[in-house]
């Protein structure tokens, strides 16, 4: 009997099992087995990938790209450049709302794949089905959430004890020997990263909660660092007072490149008031089985984070932001471009939160709130409040779908060639079913580079009117001016513009070009399309919903490099610069024998040009 009592013990404990890294349910044998078959179709998959590139390399070694000087300089490539004999390739349009990850097909071009149909990407972890939580993990998440809340709280409240100034900059990072003492052990087998920001914002706090709390309205917020979010499961409060709210969510955030890689949470986040006027939000990476990563596991835990929010007098929040995670570099290496910046914690870390939080409430306070226009404000053609909104929602989408389509770098790196200062052209298809964007065939190509300007520089170079026709390709060699632009921000040069070309496009059609452009301490993005000029006085007259028109973006986004120098000017002194434009190849209609190879070979040809005129007229050649 007492072996038999011994021996259900023993079955009993195997199957509560836990993983000691994490503290999370182990595998059992079911799961053992479909994570064994996943990873046989894995291994089949990547055999099968590898013999058709070797096969490629094979017949077609020494192949050069063409040259970027096929497109001519004084007049510039047709706005609506042909691609066949039937289908149109219009350069220039975006989103509104977030597409899901099933609409992109992030396989990098290569000759080898452009004559095939875009590839299928790994199913969005937003389309996995969760089962419901039992009530012994919402146990477990609501005690992982309470000591999440008690050591941010710790974290903030230690000020001087436990932080301590960066090596590179003055940014304030957790002395990690104290830490280990105070809290738990950092996993060995990761990078820590940590950092803690204050800033006071231009928005109530109940309406931040709201925000945090609703990851759709969340994602907006962040609309250049959040690429997807879903709420997965929404606890039930324990605190009879009804103070403590819960929800387990996936995010995925990205920033800034196609070369540096995005990072996937499933985190416990919850918000607690902590006093009268004080509220804390406490997010912490939390185990759930069953989920599909870009990688096996998440490259990025994160330890406990979050946002102390302090209610201020006239609708303002004092915002105290810690990010700490450990980051696992032996699964995905940044490209060197960007490792400084990563490394260096000006990537994920709290200052982009709250430099991008800081500009965002400007934003919607500037958009909602303000009843005239601003004394900074040329409406132009523009000439009711109800208009200039439409075209301060149309430019934020513009941005949000801008900074999504980033993401197309796929876990293969094809670049065409690889320098110290250049990444090489990047092409990835995608399939469009989306409102708020041309439906079919969309090609994307991105680039980016080192130059050894200031960011500020560089910036108010792509924002010059003057000499914006010698590398625009939409103004045809010919000026464009300045029809209607707002201010968005506490900076006069945040704007949204329209821009007049003083040409037709090639159909008749008279265009204008939307802008949106913003600057921060980080960096900055210049984002723009073409519209007919039909649409556009529609939208601004208020006779369209905004959201309806399709619009296809392409831009810049500007960086600091994140390389300490004496003496640094604001902003750094060196800019990372990406680049990336869109055309779209054909309507809904796409046949899978289409080729591809022309429309690729187009918008690589398009990129490369528009950057070597760049750094000509900058002189960075």
């Amino acid at each position: 009997m007492k072996i038999r009592r011994e021996n259900e013990a023993m079955e009993d404990a195997l199957k509560n099992v836990v993983c000691p890294p994490c503290g999370g349910r182990g595998p059992g044998r079911e799961e053992q087995l479909r994570h064994l078959q996943k990873l046989r179709a894995q291994n089949a998959f990547l055999k099968e990938k590898y013999e058709i590139l070797s096969n490629y390399v094979n017949q077609h070694e020494g192949d050069s790209m063409p040259n970027v000087d096929a497109l001519p300089y004084h007049h510039g490539p047709s706005t609506y450049a042909s691609t066949s004999n039937h289908r149109p390739a219009l350069y220039g349009s975006s989103s509104n709302r977030l597409p899901e990850s099933s609409s992109l097909s992030r396989g990098p071009y290569t000759r080898g794949n452009i004559n095939s149909a875009p590839p299928q990407p790994r199913k969005s972890l937003l389309e996995q089905h969760f089962q419901p939580l039992s009530q012994l993990e919402k146990f477990a998440m609501f005690e992982t959430a309470e000591k999440a809340v008690a050591e941010v709280t710790s974290l903030i409240r230690m000020e001087e004890s436990m932080w301590k100034k960066s090596s590179i900059d003055d940014r304030l990072v957790i002395d990690p020997v104290l830490y280990e003492k105070c809290f738990t052990k950092i996993n060995t087998n990761g990078r820590p990263e940590s950092s803690k920001e204050v800033v006071v914002v231009q928005m109530d706090a109940s309406n931040l909660i709201d925000i945090f709390l609703n990851v759709e309205k969340w994602a907006r917020l962040f609309p250049t660092i959040v690429s997807e979010a879903k709420t997965i499961h929404v606890l039930d409060s324990i605190d009879h007072r009804g103070q403590t709210f819960s929800r387990v969510i996936f995010e995925e955030l990205h920033i800034l490149s196609p070369l540096v890689p995005p990072r996937e949470f499933v985190i416990l986040r919850t918000c607690q008031q902590m006093e009268e006027n004080v509220w804390m939000i406490a997010d912490v990476s939390c185990h759930l089985p069953n989920i599909e990563f870009e990688f096996a596991s998440p490259i990025c835990t994160k330890r406990p984070s979050g946002v102390l929010i302090q209610a201020l007098p006239h609708g303002l929040s004092k915002v105290t932001w810690i990010e700490h995670v450990v980051v696992n570099d032996n699964k995905v290496r940044p490209h060197k471009l960007y490792r400084d910046l990563l490394y260096g914690g000006f990537g994920y870390g709290a200052r982009r939160w709250t430099v991008t939080l800081e500009r965002m409430c400007e934003r919607l306070f500037l958009s909602a709130s303000v009843p005239d226009f601003l004394n900074n404000d040329n409406p132009g053609v523009v000439q009711t409040i109800e208009g200039k909104r439409s075209v301060m929602q149309l430019g934020e989408r513009m941005l949000r779908n801008f900074a999504w389509i980033m993401k197309m770098s796929d876990k293969q790196d094809f670049s065409q060639h690889s320098e110290t200062n250049n990444s090489g052209v990047r092409v990835s298809v995608r399939i469009n079913n989306e409102a708020g964007q041309p439906p079919g065939l969309i090609v994307c190509a991105g680039t980016s580079l080192s130059l050894p300007l200031p960011p500020n520089q560089v910036y108010d170079f792509l924002k010059d009117l003057e000499v914006r026709h010698q590398w625009d390709v939409l103004c045809h060699g010919n000026p464009a001016t300045e029809a209607a632009r707002f201010v968005t921000g506490s900076d006069e040069k945040n704007t949204v513009t329209f821009l007049q070309p003083s040409i037709v496009g090639d159909d008749g059609s008279k265009l204008m070009i939307l802008q949106d452009s913003f600057k921060d301490a980080l960096g900055g993005m210049v984002v723009y399309a073409p519209m007919d000029l039909n649409i556009a006085y529609a939208a601004i007259s208020g006779e369209v919903v905004p959201n309806t028109i399709p619009i296809l973006p392409s831009g810049f986004i500007i960086s600091r490099d994140g390389r300490p120098s004496e003496g640094e000017i604001e902003g750094g002194s060196s800019t990372l610069l990406t680049v990336a434009f869109q055309i779209l190849v054909s309507g809904p209609s796409y046949s899978p024998d289409m080729n591809l190879e022309v429309s690729a070979t187009t918008v690589n040809t398009l990129i490369s040009s528009t950057v070597q005129r760049i750094k000509a007229m900058l002189n960075c050649q």
